[in-house]
């Protein structure tokens, strides 16, 4: 990825603390649904939007919510996080929905910078 048609969004903080708190799960279905290469990157706690445990109260997010894992039927989509994010995850038992390839931080600003379209939430 990381070229012509790429598409990639950034979303950082608390999952649901946001004024638009939907805005991070509507984002990428629709991104992943307009044909577009997309690169989702979750900076900070944004990665426990996918938590998978059925009451994910770590990530704040409705019992049995689960539109996450839906992405990838909707289109080419590769999802990006901290690498320290991903290993609190792991330490914490806490299982995603969705596979997440782990970079420092520099690292993902260098994947980001070489797509055709950013946009910041």
């Amino acid at each position: 990825m990381g070229g012509g048609r790429s598409l990639a969004l950034i979303l950082r903080g608390l999952p649901y603390h946001g004024r638009a708190p939907r805005a991070d799960l509507d984002m990428p279905l629709a991104a992943a649904a307009l044909d577009r290469e997309v690169e989702i990157y979750l900076l900070g706690p944004a990665l426990l939007q996918l938590a998978a445990q059925r009451a994910p109260e770590a990530a704040e997010l409705p019992v049995g919510y689960r539109a996450w894992a839906a992405l990838p039927e909707l289109g080419e989509v590769t999802l990006f996080a901290e690498q320290g994010w991903v290993d609190r995850c792991a330490e914490a038992g806490i299982e995603l929905l969705l596979p997440v390839q782990g970079l420092a931080p520099d690292e993902l600003a260098k994947r980001w910078r070489r797509c055709r379209q950013v946009l910041a939430a």
